[in-house]
């Protein structure tokens, strides 16, 4: 499946090179148009120019501690919702970072299939699906 121009726009900010490349890789395989980052700073300013309808974000990046990326996300953002991805699996994390406004928690070691489907899971939630007629089908509403 290829990108369409109006396809979701999704960012994936993490530093290893490697978990970019294939989570961006498999959203792309789905229809997802992907940008990156490797850091906290670099994700704020693609936020800005690209206006990501998802950001999936690694907790733990070398220059923004734990959750600040999310936390300097909130005043920039229009409640663009955001799965965190992470080594950190205490309970502590996942309620912290669910408090924080993440809408999803997914710890490493992933399965790609489930980023996948819990990206979509997320934004049939907020941004509605859309089908081929130039309808858009939220819940039991269909505009055309």
């Amino acid at each position: 499946m290829s990108e369409s121009p109006d396809a979701h726009r999704v960012l994936v900010v993490d530093d290893e090179p490697n978990i970019v490349d294939v989570i961006a890789m498999a959203l792309r395989f789905q229809g997802f148009a992907v940008e990156s980052a490797g850091t906290g700073a670099e994700a704020l300013a693609k936020v800005s120019s690209f206006k990501p309808q998802l950001i999936v974000l690694d907790v733990m990046l070398p220059d923004m501690e734990r959750f600040d990326v999310a936390e300097r996300l909130g005043a920039q953002r229009a409640r663009v919702p955001i799965i965190f991805l992470t080594a950190r699996d205490a309970t502590e994390d996942k309620i912290r970072g669910l408090t924080l406004g993440g809408d999803d928690y997914v710890t490493k070691p992933f399965s790609l299939a489930e980023i996948v489907a819990r990206a979509h899971a997320i934004l049939r939630r907020t941004q509605g699906e859309k089908n081929g007629d130039g309808q858009l089908l939220f819940a039991d509403v269909l505009l055309d």
